[in-house]
């Protein structure tokens, strides 16, 4: 799918549980409701903190978990903001 970069394209916060695993039932919910809403993308690992403090294994599974709830309906984003050219490029190559 290519990226029609207009319309409204949220930076999703990424929600956790009191023991600090992915909330991924309220990150659903969330997800579901942007989608209903009409956003024209969703967007992943905003530069607030998240892209950064996220694991990659975090990062993946929120990809894939978006990517399913979303059905090719609208573009999923992840930001890339590591902390070298190196982390970015395999951050890039791991969210295909």
């Amino acid at each position: 799918m290519q990226v029609q970069w207009k319309g409204v394209m949220p930076a999703v916060t990424t929600k956790f549980t009191e023991a600090d695993t992915l909330d991924l039932k309220m990150f659903e919910v969330n997800i579901n409701a942007q989608v209903q809403a009409g956003v024209s993308g969703i967007i992943l690992g905003g530069t607030l903190g998240e892209a950064s403090t996220l694991s990659d294994d975090e990062k993946r599974i929120l990809i894939e978990t978006t990517v399913g709830i979303v059905d090719g309906k609208i573009p999923v984003i992840i930001n890339i903001a590591e902390q070298s050219t190196k982390g970015a490029i395999m951050a890039a190559n791991n969210a295909l």
